[in-house]
């Protein structure tokens, strides 16, 4: 019986806590009142964030630096745990007191009608064209055009999509 009351209000205090979060991160960010943010409790935004009309981010984090940004489109569906990052450590100097090494910092577009598979990281600088599929998985180092499916490790050319935007 105390399991069963205990177990429900945690589930109380877990709803609470997304439902503020969720208020805390449309007013800090540019997220679209239509877009949807699937598993709040294991979302981390930091920086420069917009997400566009009736797209959604399941889980995962989204960094960029003060100088950057990451724009998502419209119509865009974020698998789970996909982490974007518009700024990371210089492999050159990637450790040391954080003011004294450098930063690669770059924005990161996503387009329109894309798909982003579960577990995919995209580095700085990436711009994903619309109407893509990334693979679960991949690892994004370089643009993707328009219309077409990329997946692996780093991410290639699967194939041009037949249905175009």
């Amino acid at each position: 019986m105390i399991i069963k009351i205990l177990s429900k209000i945690y589930e109380i205090l877990e709803k609470n806590n997304n439902i503020q979060k969720d208020k805390e991160y449309r007013k800090k960010y540019k997220i679209h009142q239509t877009a949807r943010l699937g598993y709040l409790q294991h979302i981390v935004f930091s920086g420069n964030i917009e997400i566009g009309a009736h797209s959604y981010f399941n889980s995962g984090m989204i960094y960029s630096g003060y100088n950057s940004y990451v724009k998502i489109g419209e119509w865009c569906a974020i698998g789970y745990n996909v982490n974007i990052h518009a700024d990371m450590h210089d492999v050159e100097f990637p450790t040391g007191p954080e003011n004294d090494r450098p930063i690669i910092e770059e924005s990161i577009i996503i387009g329109d009608h894309t798909w982003i598979g579960s577990n995919v990281f995209i580095l700085p600088g990436v711009k994903i064209g619309k109407n893509c599929v990334i693979g679960a998985n991949a690892v994004v180092t370089k643009n993707v055009p328009d219309n077409s499916i990329f997946a692996g490790v780093p991410a290639k050319l699967i194939r041009k999509k037949k249905n175009t935007l």
